[in-house]
C-alpha cells in the first residue's frame, strides 16, 4: 500500500512539475550591497552610516505568473509576487507587491486586485532606472504622497490602444491597507488615470492622481527619447494638499542611460524639490555604474547626494537627508 501511495504521489508531483512548465513562469530578481553613508544620512545600520541593504536597484521580487488564450483573441492571465527585503536573520520583511487575476483582448483589458497604479506606472516609465530605490524618480513621487506604486482592492482598467496612445486608469473601491511601497492608506474613492504616446522618436506621457486618504492631487508630465549615445528622460511632476495641510509641491528632474564601453554603462539623475511644506525642499543627484557579469547579474557602484531636506534613496522609505551615500553591490535575476 505504501508503495502504491508512494507511486501516485511521484506521478502527482510530475503531473503538477509539467502542469507549471506549461502554464506558471517563476521569476524574480535580488540585488544587496554596502552603503556607507555621510553627513545626515541615516542608513539604517550600526552604526548608521554602514549597512547591509537589499533591493536598491529594484524590489526585490519574486514572482508567479500565467495566462491561459481564451481563443477569440481573449486572454486570462494572473500574477502574484512578493516583495522580499533582507540583509540577515532577524531583519526579513516579505509583502505582497502585485496579487492580480485578469482578462484581456482587442477590446483592452481589466485587472482585479492587487496592482501597479497606473500613475505610478506610467511615470516610472520616464525614469531609466525604473524606479531604482537609489537615487530615482520614485524618492520624488513618495515626498509629494503623489501615489503608491502598488494599491490593493483596485480594478485597473486598459483601453485598447488608438493610434498609438496607450491609457490606463486605477480605481481603489474600498479601504486598504498600505501595501509596500503606497504612500499613506488606501481610501475607497482613490484613483489615478495616465497615458503615454511617441511622437517620431519621442515618447511623451502624462497622470493624474487623486490620493483621497492623504487629501492629495496630483499630476505629471514626462517626454523621454533614445539620442544613440543616450537614453534621456525630463519629468516634471506636480502636488497640491500634501500631507491634506494645503500645501503644494513640485520636482523637476533629468535621468540618463549611457553606454560606456562593452559590458559597463552609467546612469545618471539630477532632480529638484520645492514646496511649501519645508521638509520636502532639496536637491538629490545620483550617479550608478553597472557592469553586466551576464545578461542576469550585474555588480553596480552607486553614489548619490542629497541637499536641503529630501530625503536619500527612494522606494524603501528614505535614509535621512542633507547628505551622501555611496554603494557597491551586486544584482541577479532569474
Amino acid at each position: 500500500m505504501k508503495k502504491t501511495q508512494m507511486a501516485l504521489a511521484a506521478v502527482a508531483l510530475a503531473a503538477s512539475t509539467a502542469a507549471m512548465a506549461d502554464g506558471v513562469t517563476v521569476s524574480g530578481r535580488f540585488d544587496i550591497g554596502y552603503m556607507s553613508g555621510s553627513g545626515s544620512a541615516d542608513l539604517g545600520g550600526t552604526p548608521t552610516q554602514k549597512a547591509l541593504n537589499t533591493g536598491l536597484l529594484a524590489p526585490n521580487f519574486l514572482n508567479f505568473s500565467g495566462s491561459e488564450d481564451l481563443g477569440n483573441g481573449m486572454k486570462a492571465s494572473f500574477m502574484v509576487s512578493s516583495i522580499i527585503n533582507s540583509a540577515g536573520f532577524n531583519t526579513g520583511t516579505i509583502g505582497t507587491a502585485q496579487s492580480y487575476v485578469g482578462l484581456s483582448g482587442d477590446m483592452g483589458g481589466i485587472k482585479l486586485g492587487q496592482t501597479v497604479d497606473s500613475f505610478a506606472g506610467t511615470y516610472l516609465g520616464f525614469d531609466v532606472s525604473g524606479g531604482s530605490n537609489i537615487g530615482s524618480a520614485v524618492s520624488a513621487l513618495f515626498a509629494h504622497g503623489a501615489s503608491g506604486v502598488f494599491h490593493d482592492r483596485s480594478i485597473q482598467v486598459t483601453a485598447p490602444s488608438v493610434a498609438g496612445v496607450n491609457v490606463a486608469a486605477t480605481y481603489i473601491v474600498q479601504d486598504g491597507s498600505s501595501a509596500l511601497g503606497t504612500a499613506g492608506t488606501t481610501k475607497s474613492g482613490d484613483y489615478s488615470v495616465a497615458g503615454s504616446t511617441d511622437i517620431g522618436s519621442i515618447k511623451v506621457g502624462a497622470g493624474y492622481s487623486r490620493a483621497g486618504s492623504l487629501g492629495n492631487t496630483s499630476s505629471f508630465l514626462g517626454a523621454g527619447s533614445d539620442l544613440g549615445f543616450a537614453k534621456v528622460n525630463v519629468i516634471y511632476l506636480s502636488s497640491s494638499d500634501v500631507g491634506s495641510a494645503g500645501l503644494k509641491a513640485s520636482t523637476s528632474g533629468i535621468n540618463a542611460e549611457i553606454p560606456v564601453a562593452g559590458a559597463l554603462s552609467a546612469r545618471v539623475g539630477y532632480y529638484n524639490t520645492s514646496g511649501t511644506n519645508t521638509t520636502i525642499n532639496g536637491t538629490t543627484t545620483v550617479v550608478t555604474g553597472l557592469y553586466a557579469l551576464s545578461p542576469k547579474t550585474s555588480v553596480f557602484a552607486n553614489w548619490e547626494q542629497a541637499s536641503g531636506n529630501v530625503k536619500l534613496g527612494g522606494g524603501n522609505g528614505g535614509y535621512g537627508t542633507a547628505g551622501s551615500a555611496t554603494t557597491i553591490g551586486v544584482a541577479t535575476s532569474f
